[in-house]
């Protein structure tokens, strides 16, 4: 095996997500994100899309994944993007959404008809399916239990080549694993990241929260009854600013199981985000993704799990702005979810410096993003250039992550075969955390590596 890998985004930081793998000389592209948080438009002006590949696959349809796949076509690239179903579907609302909000800038990085291009060359392989890109790569999805069709590539390559090929076995090769984003074990909607692959002699490890850990799942209910009901006693709304992609879907979930046992009470839900209406709609579609809970409890019962009696998915901007303006009690799960853009700020600017409200914060928030501000409960923060009091409280559930924590992916480690494992790259991680989980990994008897921006790595 002789394998350069080189990254272009997602080295000690967490968007940007775009790998390169090389092998004699052809090319592969794991993802092409876009970059997310201070300063994302000009870094991904500027980002460098290497367009002479000969694949181009996606792990999941986040938008720093896949963001700027239609920069990818626009520079002229014509291949296949490979994915799972579900995942094609919810790159087409996250490239349509994303291509929106561009219309109200200055600036654009591409527009609609651009982001529909990407959708035909799409080409879908379901999980544990191998697909060979030419004799020197062929590579298999696993589930990588993140979100809705969120896979682990499993790359394979043949382990000796040139002159050496015609004295060993042509069929034995080596595995590489790229291992973003991984979930965690008790999902509440979808099946935990696969076991059962092949032995790696490299893995590309995310490490988001390598030095983070999070509450069990379970601990959710307990957590967003209190939530919801010490602010409802105060006649406040619980602000949530979430992804449109499985956050919103799992919060619009826990809250059904939690109206249907009267811990909280039935008030007006709102989900405030046109992509998250658009994505509940795919999820609807993709049964075959559900864990068994899901599929035995509610699925071929004829029960939809996102279906809530004070549920209305709001449709118009002005309706936003109406409801951010009302003062009843009220859920509000409105995008995105770094409160960089979208609906969430129509309800930030009205319900920021109200101490009745609560801001719920369900994901990661990336430094510089106006999400990270509000975590940090900021005395003052900037909503579209204006300045408020951040006077509502601030609650967070860090259960919620889609991401696993770095006790998780250990345990994951140690239940996968890494028996002719050499290496462990990290990606996707800010630089305090990726530093703590490469010595967490040693003391556990891995070693790991910190990617580098553009740097190549070599391995053999």
């Amino acid at each position: 095996m002789n394998v350069k890998a080189y990254n272009y985004g997602a080295a000690e930081e967490v968007t940007g997500s775009c790998t390169i793998f090389e092998i004699n000389d052809k090319k592969v592209m794991i993802d092409c994100g876009a970059f997310q948080g201070e300063n994302a438009f000009e870094k991904n002006k500027k980002k460098e899309i290497p367009t002479d590949i000969e694949a181009a696959i996606l792990t999941h349809c986040h938008y720093d994944h896949t963001g700027l796949l239609p920069l990818l076509i626009k520079k002229g690239y014509n291949g296949k993007i490979y994915s799972t179903p579900a995942t094609r579907d919810l790159t087409a609302v996250v490239l349509m959404d994303s291509s929106k909000i561009q219309q109200t800038e200055k600036e654009v990085l591409y527009k609609e008809k651009e982001a529909l291009k990407v959708i035909d060359n799409f080409s879908c392989l379901s999980y544990k399916k191998e697909k060979k890109i030419n004799d020197d790569f062929s590579f298999t999805f696993y589930n990588s239990g993140h979100v809705l069709g969120s896979a682990m590539v499993d790359i394979a390559v043949p382990k000796y080549s040139g002159i050496q090929k015609y004295f060993h076995r042509r069929d034995e090769k080596s595995h590489i694993l790229c291992a973003w984003d991984m979930g965690r074990k008790n999902n509440p909607l979808i099946n935990p990241p696969e076991i059962n692959i092949p032995a790696p002699e490299y893995i590309f490890l995310e490490s988001t929260y390598g030095n983070k850990t999070h509450e069990s799942i379970e601990s959710v209910y307990q957590e967003l009854t209190y939530v919801i009901n010490r602010t409802v006693e105060r006649k406040g709304k619980v602000l949530i600013p979430s992804f449109a992609i499985e956050r919103a879907q799992e919060i619009i979930f826990f809250i059904k199981v939690l109206m249907a046992k009267n811990k909280i009470p039935r008030i007006p839900i709102y989900i405030d985000s046109p992509m998250a209406s658009n994505a509940t709609g795919v999820f609807n579609i993709h049964p075959e993704c559900f864990n068994d809970n899901i599929v035995n409890n509610f699925i071929s019962e004829g029960k939809n799990p996102f279906s809530v009696k004070s549920l209305k998915f709001i449709s118009s901007h002005k309706e936003s702005v109406a409801i951010s303006k009302s003062k009843k009690p009220a859920i509000i799960i409105a995008g995105n979810g770094m409160c960089e853009a979208g609906r969430i700020l129509n309800h930030l600017k009205t319900g920021a410096e109200n101490p009745n409200n609560t801001i719920l914060i369900v994901g990661y928030m990336s430094e510089g993003t106006l999400g990270r501000d509000i975590l940090k409960k900021t005395e003052t923060i900037k909503v579209d250039g204006e300045s408020h009091a951040l006077k509502a409280e601030v609650q967070s559930i860090n259960a919620f992550s889609a991401h696993a924590d770095y006790n998780e992916m250990l345990e994951w480690l140690k239940s996968i075969d890494t028996s002719k494992l050499k290496k462990i790259f990290l990606v996707h991680g800010e630089k305090e955390p990726m530093i703590f989980f490469k010595s967490f990994l040693k003391k556990n008897g891995f070693e790991a590596e910190v990617i580098k921006l553009g740097e190549k790595y070599s391995l053999k």
